[in-house]
């Protein structure tokens, strides 16, 4: 009996010490961590740049004469002793005109997005967002779009270039937002003009 507990115990021993290794939280640490499934988590590393810009000339050249003249009198000498007149003019018309608009942007965010739904040919359906409130001001970021699974990094991020229907929205509210805003009178005046 007491050889039987001893084998047993090394074979326990043995058995234990070819598996796969645990970490201190019990997870094994081989095995994938990546999301795949619906309701799994993916962290969105968010790294946009955006830069735009448009020059435009435009040139228009125009030069226009007009002269009027009296014909000599060929009725009566009666009139003749008015003079001849005329009309000359010119006009000479120019316009050159310039335009330029520039326009760059930057966000760098991490979020993290829920996996939805997983479609038939194994792509990832994300949404997640991110409310940060500081001081009564809110900074808000969403995220949403398709992945693929093969875009997952082993450590279960993604780069938001790599989102397929990308929609990422930064946007805030709070005093500091409200101040940003023209006041209603250079709105109004905006309007009209």
């Amino acid at each position: 009996m007491k050889l039987n507990s001893l084998f047993f115990s090394v074979l326990l021993l043995v058995a234990n010490g070819f598996s796969a290794p645990v970490s201190l939280y019990g997870n094994n640490l081989y095995t994938d961590k990546k999301g795949k499934r619906a309701g799994d988590v993916v962290t969105i590393l968010i790294m946009e740049a955006a830069k735009a810009g448009s020059d435009t000339r435009t040139e228009t050249d125009k030069n226009s004469n007009i002269s009027i003249g009296q014909e000599k009198s060929t009725g009566s000498k009666l009139f003749s002793w008015l003079p001849n007149f005329g009309v000359n003019g010119n006009a000479n018309i120019s316009y050159d005109g310039k335009g330029a608009t520039a326009r760059n942007g930057e966000l760098k965010a991490t979020v993290t997005a829920r996996i939805i739904e997983v479609l038939d040919n194994g792509n990832l359906l994300i949404e997640g967002s991110k409310i940060v409130a500081i001081n009564n001001e809110e900074e808000i970021l969403e995220v949403s779009g398709t992945i693929r699974a093969d875009d997952i990094n082993p450590d279960n991020t993604v780069y938001s270039y790599k989102i397929a229907e990308a929609v990422i929205r930064y946007s805030g509210s709070g005093t500091n937002s409200e101040a940003e805003k023209p006041g209603l009178l250079t709105r109004f005046f905006n309007w009209i003009f």
